[in-house]
């Protein structure tokens, strides 16, 4: 586990239009995810889900939803540890998104993990990050073949 250090602007790359595009999700930090539109939020390349410290689901973006085959409509609101995914009501996944919001602060842990849906597997880079006031976040990366 280690506490973000990364300069805002790493995240980004430059866009066609001279602005600017998120492509990592290990460089995104608290500054950047408050500085997001929803639209931009829905642009990232990657899978992007908030949840509220009950573990609900405040936020799923469109790369999650195309990745994991569910719509933000059946997903919004829904507990994501016993409706959506399950599989990740686990100590290798809750239990370190537990023990980073007990430390406070904002602190981040990467790992990588096994999705199992009803369709097949999918192999992930998880990214866990736990903001000051609260907030947490799972972002989702495919490694290899999903």
């Amino acid at each position: 586990m280690s506490r973000t250090t990364t300069t805002p602007g790493a995240a980004f790359e430059a866009g066609a239009r001279g602005g600017h595009r998120v492509v990592d999700a290990e460089s995104l930090t608290e500054e950047v995810l408050r500085g997001m539109s929803e639209s931009d939020f829905d642009r990232l390349p990657f899978g992007a889900i908030k949840l509220d410290a009950q573990g609900r689901v405040v936020a799923f973006n469109a790369a999650e939803a195309a990745q994991s085959r569910r719509s933000p409509q059946r997903t919004l609101g829904r507990r994501f540890f016993e409706e959506v995914a399950p599989c990740t009501d686990v100590a290798a996944f809750r239990g370190r998104l537990d023990a980073l919001a007990a430390q406070g602060g904002e602190v981040t842990e990467s790992f990588d993990f096994r999705f199992e849906f009803e369709w097949g597997r999918r192999d992930v880079r998880i990214r866990l990050m736990v903001l000051r006031d609260g907030a947490r976040w799972v972002f989702i990366t495919a490694v290899g073949r999903g």
